[in-house]
């Protein structure tokens, strides 16, 4: 008899995983609450060029071809502008890819990750608990697998009951974010990549825009401009729109008509989290994948790319009989993502100071665009 594994959740990373098992030969049941894969929230996601490329390598040539359809390349993230809260640019970064990338919107990525799989999921499927023996774990649902893998996401309460703790903290911001069709007036940076604009208070907001026709698939999205805005707070009570414009009262017109034109169900407030400690978990028949085990803000677009790394990692070592080659893996090259996120938080807050607001929007980010288009003729207006 061959091994059971049952993955619990059925978000990026679960779904790769259960996509990355199959193609090792490994029998898996995923798990999940939701009743199918377009019940999720969230926004557009980037894959970085080494988690697409071992993505590919484990999906279906139809799935692959459907992502590439229903997201965008490196031709739509080609600079990342930093704007003031007027509206205008003060720093654009070049960027250049190594290898192919990804921009994609994370309704169509889940949806199309559960292509191939109906006959593993069970959807509308809950998991609470386990009960752990030497080499086996039964669910809470009565099944049993010879490894657990518990990938249900920030929080996660089989993490919990594995570690003995949580494997989350809040950061102190919360994030509220939301999705607009595209208005007349789009911010001329958005057509060439991504934006993040600051304003007083260290109030921040990330910006993109999804404008790709999907080739007629049906996961694909109408296109939109997703907007997030950042702040420290608790969290936040009332209603969110009438929040955000308190926060973003001084911001350009073209910011408040971004948000006034969202779709209502679009709007949602999430907490940001980092791990509480990136270290070694009980090796045993549970093991961790993804933000159950290395939450992290979106604010280095890094969290849906280590998951996918994660769990291709996690199939090639389960195939090898070594999860502790996993954990080793993992404990490499995590850390490093969550790091990445955390100065952009540190700069909201230090620009929270007026002075070093000024300073910053007025003198250091334009004489820095300026280098940048001196050095590499790129950047700038």
């Amino acid at each position: 008899m061959g091994l059971r594994v049952a993955v619990v959740g059925a978000g990026i990373g679960g779904l790769t995983l259960a996509h990355a098992l199959t193609h090792q030969g490994i029998d898996c049941v995923v798990y999940d609450r939701d009743a199918g894969p377009d019940a999720t929230d969230g926004y557009r996601l980037h894959l970085t060029a080494d988690a697409f490329a071992v993505l590919t390598r484990v999906l279906p040539d139809a799935s692959a071809r459907a992502l590439r359809a229903c997201g965008a390349g490196a031709s739509s993230f080609r600079r990342f502008a930093v704007l003031d809260h007027h509206g205008r640019s003060r720093l654009r970064i070049p960027i250049d890819h190594d290898g192919e990338i990804l921009l994609i919107g994370r309704r169509p990525l889940r949806a199309i990750l559960a292509r191939g799989l109906e006959s593993r999921i069970r959807w509308g499927t809950p998991v609470t608990g386990f009960t752990a023996a030497a080499d086996t774990v039964a669910l809470s649902t009565g099944d049993e697998a010879d490894v657990l893998v518990a990938a249900d996401g920030t929080g996660s309460r089989l993490a919990r009951q594995w570690v003995g703790r949580s494997t989350a903290v809040r950061s102190g911001v919360v994030g509220i974010a939301g999705r607009s069709p595209l208005p007349q007036r789009v911010p001329p940076d958005l057509r060439h990549g991504l934006a993040f604009m600051i304003g007083p208070g260290g109030v921040g907001a990330f910006l993109a825009m999804h404008d790709h026709a999907g080739d007629g698939d049906p996961a694909a999205e109408e296109p939109y401009v997703v907007w997030s805005v950042a702040a420290t707070m608790d969290d936040p009570g009332g209603a969110l729109p009438a929040l955000v414009h308190d926060l973003t009262a001084s911001w350009t017109d073209d910011f408040h008509a971004l948000v006034d034109g969202s779709d209502p169900g679009s709007i949602a407030a999430f907490p940001f989290h980092f791990p509480a400690a990136l270290q070694p978990w009980p090796l045993g028949p549970v093991t961790l994948l993804g933000d159950a085990i290395h939450p992290m803000p979106p604010t280095a677009g890094a969290g849906a790319s280590t998951a996918i790394l994660d769990a291709v990692h996690l199939a090639h070592d389960l195939a090898a009989g070594d999860l502790a080659a996993y954990q080793r893996r993992l404990l490499g090259y995590a850390p490093r993502a969550v790091d990445e996120a955390r100065p952009a938080l540190r700069w909201q807050r230090r620009l929270a100071n007026p002075l070093l607001f000024h300073a910053a929007t007025r003198v250091a980010l334009p004489l820095t665009n300026a280098v940048f288009r001196l050095r590499f003729g790129r950047g700038g207006s």
